[in-house]
C-alpha cells in the first residue's frame, strides 16, 4: 500500500510538472506569434504614414484593422503570462512573513487570479455572442467583429486553464509547508524557468485540498446572489462609507500578496454589483475590457516596449552613453555628467527608470570607480539619472496614466519634455557643484575630445537621435498619431538592429519574450484598474472627496501639496507604475475638481514618484544600486550621502513646475492636432 501511494504521488508530481512545462512551451509559441503580429502591424502603420506623406494615399480603414488585430495579438500573450507567473504584487512586509503562511497566501492569491481570468473569459465570450447575434461589423471595412472577440475570449480561457495548473503547483508546495519559489514581488516578473525544489505530496491530499478550496469559493459565489438584496439595500444609501471600506480592503489584499490585477478587478466588480445589480455589472466587465482592448491606441504600449528592446539589442544605449562621454569628458566630473546624459538617452529608449538604473549602473559604476570617482558621487549620479528613464518621453508610466484618465498620450509626452530637460540640467548642475565643494569626489578634468572623435561618436549615435526626433517630432507636429509614432519607433529600432547584424534567433526571441511578459502583465492589470475605476465612479467617492475639499474652502494649492507629500511617501516604498494604477482612479477626479489640468498633474505625479525612488531612507533605487555596486561592501549611508544633492535638485524642479504650470503646459498648447 505504501509503495502504491509513493507511486501515485510520483505520478501526480510528474504530471503537474509536465503540464506546467507544456503550458510554458505552448503558450510561449502562441505569444511569439502574437507579438510578431504586433511588429507586422507596426510596419503596416509605417507604410501608411509614408503613403500619406509622399503620395497622399493612406491605407483606407487601417485603424479599424489595427484595433482588432492588436486586440487579438495582445490577448495571445495572456496564456504565456499566466504560465510564466508574470504578475505584479507588492511586498510591503519585506519578507517577514513565515514561509508556511506565505505559502497559503500564494494559494489564495493564485485562486483569486484564476477567478479573475475565468470572469474575463466568460464575459468577453458573452460580449462576442451578442456581437454575433446582431452581425456587428466595423464601419468602414465591414469586418465582422465577433470572430475577433471569440479569439480574445479563447485566449483568456486558455490563460484561465494555465492559471489553474499554476495554482495546483502552488497548492502542492503549500501542502508541503513551502511557498512556491515562483511567485510575485514588487515590480518583478518571475518565470517558471527558475529552479524549483522537489516536493512530495500524496495525490489524494492534493486533490482533496484543491476540491475543498474550489468548493468553498464556489459556495461563496453561489450564496452571493441570495445576499445581494440586503447588501444593495445597505450599500446604495451609504456609497461613501462602502467605497472607503473597499479602498481599505484593496490595500489589505495587496499586503496579503494578492496580484494587483485580481485585487482591483474583483473588488471593482463586487462594488459595481452592489450599486447597479449583478447582470449590468457583469456586462460592464465585457464592455470595458473589449472597448479598451480594441482601441487602436492600445498598440502604443507594446510597440514602445518593442522599440526599447530592439534599441538595446542594436547597441543604441551604449551609443548615446559614448556620445555623452565624448562631449563632456573634458569637464571636471565629466564621466558623472556623461552618465546623466546617458541615462536621459537610455530613458528615451526604454521608458523605464528601474531598467535605466540596472543597465547603466552596471556600466557606469565600474567605470567611475576605476577613474577615481568617489562611491557617493557614482551612486548618487546613477540613482538620480535612473529617474530620467520614466520622465524622458516616450514614457511607459505616462502611457498608463493616459489610459486611466483618458488624456492624450501625445500631449503628456510633449508636456514632459521641458520638465525632463530641466531634470537633466539640474542634475548636471548638482554634479558640477559636488565636484567643486568636495574636490576629492572626482579626478581632474581630462583633455577635450578632438573633432574627429566627436564626429565618430555622432556618427555612431545618429540612429538613436534620429529615432527620438522622428517619434516626438512626429507627435508634436501632428504629422503622425501617437500610435503611428510608436509603430515608427518599433519598426525603426528593428531595422537599425537588423542593419547592424544584431538580429539573430536568440536576440529576436529575447525581444519577443520580454515584450510578451510585460504586455501580458500590464494589460491584465489595466483590465482590473478599469473595472475598479468604474466602480468608484458608481459609488461617487471621487465626487464626494472633491466636494469635501471644496467645502473646507482651502486653497487648491494646499490640496496639491498634501497629495505630493503622500505620493513622495508612496514613491519611497512602491514602484511608480503600481502607485499610479492604485491611486489614479481616486485622485485624478479630485485634482480636476479643484481646478488643475490633468496633463500637468500626470507630469507632476510622475516627477514626485520618481523622486521618492531616490529619497532616503527607503528609496527603491538606493537598494538596487547598493546590490549592483558591491552589496555589503558599500555602506548604505554612503549611498544616502551621494543622492542628497540630486534629491534637492528634484525638489527645486518640482517647486518650479508647481508654481509655474506653464513649464509643462506651454508646449502641449502649441501642438498641431492630428
Amino acid at each position: 500500500m505504501r509503495r502504491r501511494r509513493i507511486a501515485l504521488t510520483s505520478r501526480v508530481k510528474s504530471l503537474l510538472d509536465r503540464l506546467d512545462e507544456v503550458a510554458v512551451l505552448a503558450t510561449r509559441r502562441v505569444a511569439f506569434v502574437g507579438v510578431l503580429g504586433m511588429l507586422v502591424v507596426a510596419f503596416a502603420q509605417v507604410l501608411d504614414v509614408l503613403l500619406r506623406w509622399f503620395a497622399n494615399s493612406p491605407i483606407d480603414g487601417l485603424n479599424e484593422a489595427v484595433g482588432l488585430a492588436i486586440g487579438v495579438a495582445v490577448a495571445a500573450t495572456f496564456p504565456a503570462g499566466a504560465a510564466q507567473r508574470v504578475n505584479l504584487a507588492i511586498d510591503l512586509l519585506g519578507g517577514r512573513v513565515p514561509p508556511r503562511l506565505l505559502a497559503w497566501l500564494k494559494v489564495l492569491a493564485g485562486l483569486l487570479l484564476l477567478l479573475f481570468y475565468v470572469l474575463l473569459a466568460w464575459r468577453v465570450g458573452a460580449y462576442a455572442a451578442k456581437l454575433a447575434e446582431r452581425n456587428a461589423s466595423t464601419v468602414y471595412l465591414h469586418l465582422p467583429m465577433a470572430p475577433f472577440m471569440w479569439l480574445v475570449a479563447f485566449f483568456l480561457g486558455c490563460a484561465a486553464l494555465v492559471q489553474a495548473i499554476a495554482w495546483l503547483v502552488t497548492l502542492r508546495f503549500a501542502l508541503a509547508g513551502l511557498p512556491d519559489p515562483i511567485g510575485w514581488s514588487i515590480g518583478q516578473e518571475d518565470g517558471v524557468q527558475a529552479p524549483r525544489p522537489g516536493v512530495s505530496v500524496p495525490d489524494r491530499r492534493l486533490a482533496t485540498a484543491a476540491v475543498l478550496l474550489v468548493l468553498a469559493l464556489g459556495a461563496l459565489l453561489y450564496l452571493l446572489p441570495g445576499t445581494l438584496a440586503p447588501l444593495m439595500a445597505f450599500a446604495q444609501p451609504h456609497g461613501g462609507t462602502l467605497a472607503t471600506a473597499v479602498v481599505v480592503l484593496l490595500w489589505v489584499l495587496l499586503v496579503l500578496y494578492v496580484p494587483l490585477a485580481a485585487t482591483m478587478g474583483l473588488l471593482g466588480v463586487l462594488t459595481t454589483v452592489l450599486f447597479i445589480g449583478l447582470e449590468p455589472a457583469l456586462n460592464v466587465v465585457g464592455n470595458e475590457s473589449i472597448q479598451f482592448l480594441t482601441n487602436a491606441q492600445v498598440a502604443v504600449l507594446p510597440m514602445f516596449l518593442m522599440m526599447g528592446a530592439f534599441a538595446v539589442v542594436a547597441g543604441m544605449s551604449s551609443d548615446i552613453y559614448a556620445l555623452a562621454h565624448t562631449l563632456l569628458a573634458h569637464l571636471r566630473g565629466g564621466l558623472a555628467l556623461a552618465t546623466i546624459g546617458g541615462c536621459g538617452g537610455f530613458g528615451a529608449l526604454t521608458g523605464s527608470s528601474l531598467a535605466t538604473v540596472a543597465t547603466l549602473g552596471r556600466v557606469a559604476l565600474p567605470e567611475m570607480g576605476a577613474r577615481g570617482y568617489s562611491q557617493s558621487l557614482a551612486m548618487g549620479t546613477v540613482a538620480a539619472g535612473g529617474t530620467l528613464g520614466a520622465l524622458v518621453p516616450p514614457s511607459i508610466p505616462l502611457i498608463f496614466y493616459a489610459f486611466l484618465t483618458e488624456q492624450s498620450i501625445g500631449k503628456l509626452f510633449i508636456a514632459a519634455m521641458v520638465p525632463a530637460a530641466m531634470a537633466i540640467v539640474f542634475y548636471l548642475a548638482a554634479v558640477a557643484i559636488v565636484v567643486r565643494v568636495v574636490p576629492g569626489s572626482a579626478p581632474p578634468a581630462s583633455t577635450r575630445a578632438e573633432l574627429p572623435s566627436i564626429a565618430r561618436a555622432l556618427k555612431r549615435a545618429w540612429g538613436v537621435l534620429t529615432l527620438f526626433a522622428v517619434v516626438l517630432g512626429g507627435i508634436y507636429s501632428g504629422v503622425c498619431t501617437e500610435t503611428e509614432a510608436a509603430a515608427i519607433g518599433a519598426g525603426g529600432a528593428f531595422l537599425f538592429a537588423l542593419a547592424r547584424g544584431k538580429i539573430n534567433r536568440r536576440t529576436f526571441a529575447a525581444v519577443m519574450g520580454e515584450t510578451t511578459g510585460i504586455t501580458a502583465m500590464l494589460y491584465v492589470i489595466i483590465f482590473g484598474v478599469l473595472l475598479f475605476s468604474f466602480s468608484l465612479g458608481v459609488t461617487g467617492l471621487p465626487q464626494r472627496m472633491t466636494e469635501y475639499f471644496q467645502g473646507l474652502q482651502v486653497e487648491p494649492i494646499l490640496v496639491i501639496l498634501m497629495l505630493l507629500a503622500i505620493y513622495l511617501a508612496l514613491g519611497c516604498i512602491m514602484d511608480s507604475n503600481t502607485v499610479m494604477f492604485v491611486t489614479t482612479p481616486l485622485i485624478a477626479p479630485l485634482v480636476a475638481g479643484v481646478g488643475y489640468d490633468l496633463v500637468w498633474w500626470g507630469v507632476i505625479m510622475l516627477i514626485v514618484l520618481e523622486t521618492g525612488l531616490i529619497t532616503p531612507p527607503f528609496g527603491i533605487h538606493l537598494f538596487v544600486l547598493k546590490s549592483i555596486g558591491g552589496g555589503a561592501d558599500v555602506p548604505l549611508k554612503r549611498v544616502y550621502a551621494g543622492v542628497i544633492p540630486f534629491v534637492i535638485a528634484d525638489f527645486v524642479k518640482l517647486l518650479l513646475i508647481v508654481v509655474f504650470p506653464a513649464l509643462a503646459l506651454w508646449l502641449p498648447a502649441s501642438m498641431v492636432s492630428k
